[in-house]
């Protein structure tokens, strides 16, 4: 992993002339994850957006739905300000990059450096040009965007910049501001669809922590070592899972204690590989080596084409596949990953908002929002009304137990985590 910080006064320089509007524009990018709660937050009136002018523009594009889509664009007043929040989403460890004007640089199937997405990121073009009519399914036309890449005013992160690719080094551009921790994020594994499975598949229903770095670091195993029947050993489940600038992966890495976020992985893609454009609904597993999905939503589409207990594997030529990834639980719930029969147990222990709260699942993270080193003026101002209004907007989310809450807010957990690489410890509280 190499990382080059480049941010100058050019660079900067780049960033206040991309916000030539009339109006105040907040860039936000990072956590694919948390992004779904994000845009609750900035879509409810009286969150984020004043509410005593409730009229709020907004154009999504990308992704499977508004709430999951790759770009999005708000239009509203706060503090009586017009203000746009312009949000790009590619993931926590690559919005921290974007934030530090730094590039992240991830290595391809092949072996070849290639930069990650978004560090920095190209904007939609916050000047009245785009067009605000709501979800687009596709991808923002290039007129549409801004000419030059550049920094992140904010970014979500569903780890501590402590575990960070991008970590911080005080009076430099790595120097984020931290405004603090807004809720919990959740995570869960999920094994692929398969609605005419194998013994092996249904057997397949839990994971441990000691299977899990070995499964990490291999990239493949078979079903035996999960279920424990030694005659399951005629085919192999796959892992698949995301790239550098993912924040889901950092939080796999570090909450299963298998290494820091700089170790490497083995996983590998459905439906026509990572730098390729997706087929739909083709069952084509390519080695990714250390590479990955760009977002939880494109590991949840590659474990819902149906079919793999079926299909030849083209690694060993046995007869049948299936493959297990992980993902926020957000995305698996959007895709149609169902909680039974997909959804996999840790250690014997369900993922559910309960089960967090009270300590007993450990595959989650604390959700921070970081500023740009330097921030100030309206950025700041309107990045302390995000987080708060973030905060507001989770409201009863974890009040009930046996949900499968994307995001939980900090009032119900009783137990907490002392760092990123900490299991959860029961308390009175989090606060």
């Amino acid at each position: 992993m190499k990382i080059n910080v480049k941010i100058t006064m050019a660079l900067l320089a780049l960033g206040i002339v991309a916000q030539a509007s009339a109006d105040n524009v907040v860039y936000l990018t990072g956590s694919t994850a948390f992004r779904s709660t994000v845009y609750n937050a900035l879509h409810t009136v009286g969150d984020v957006f004043d509410a005593t002018n409730p009229v709020i523009s907004e154009v999504e594009f990308g992704g499977s739905s508004a709430s999951g889509a790759n770009y999005m664009l708000f239009h509203g007043t706060i503090g009586g300000t017009p203000t746009y929040i312009d949000c790009a989403w590619s993931g926590s460890e690559a919005g921290i990059a974007s934030a530090c004007g730094a590039t992240l640089k991830n290595v391809d199937r092949n072996g070849s450096q290639i930069n990650l997405a978004g560090s920095p990121e190209t904007w939609l073009l916050a000047d009245g040009s785009v067009t605000m009519n709501g979800y687009n399914s596709t991808n923002p036309a290039a007129a549409e965007l801004e000419a030059s890449s550049h920094i992140a005013d904010i970014a979500q992160a569903d780890t501590s910049q402590a575990v960070s690719l991008t970590p911080r080094v005080i009076s430099t551009s790595t120097d984020l501001k931290d405004y603090g921790v807004e809720g919990v994020v959740t995570f869960t594994w999920v094994k692929n669809i398969n609605t005419s499975p194998t013994s092996d598949w249904t057997d397949l229903v839990n994971l441990t922590l000691p299977q899990v770095d070995v499964l990490l670091g291999r990239g493949y195993e078979y079903p035996a070592l999960f279920t424990g029947n030694n005659t399951e050993t005629n085919r192999y489940v796959y892992l698949v899972g995301r790239n550098k600038g993912s924040g889901t992966r950092a939080n796999t890495l570090v909450d299963h204690n298998y290494g820091p976020t700089t170790k490497s992985v083995v996983q590998f893609s459905i439906g026509y590989g990572i730098e390729e454009a997706a087929i739909a609904n083709d069952l084509v597993l390519t080695n990714e080596n250390n590479n990955g999905y760009e977002s939880g939503g494109g590991v949840a589409t590659a474990l819902g084409i149906n079919g793999s207990c079926q299909q030849t594997d083209p690694f060993f030529g046995k007869s049948g596949w299936f493959a297990v990834g992980y993902l926020g639980c957000s995305d698996a719930l959007s895709h149609s990953l169902a909680v039974s029969p997909n959804w996999l147990t840790l250690d014997g222990v369900g993922e559910s908002s309960g089960a967090i709260e009270e300590g007993q699942y450990y595959f989650w993270g604390h959700e921070h929002l970081y500023g740009r080193n330097g921030i100030s003026g309206y950025q700041d101002t309107d990045a302390q009304v995000i987080y708060n209004g973030i905060k507001t907007s989770l409201g009863t989310s974890g009040s009930v137990a046996a949900n499968h809450d994307a995001a939980i807010n900090l009032v119900y957990m009783h137990c907490d985590k002392a760092s990123d690489v900490a299991y959860p410890v029961r308390s009175a509280g989090f606060n």
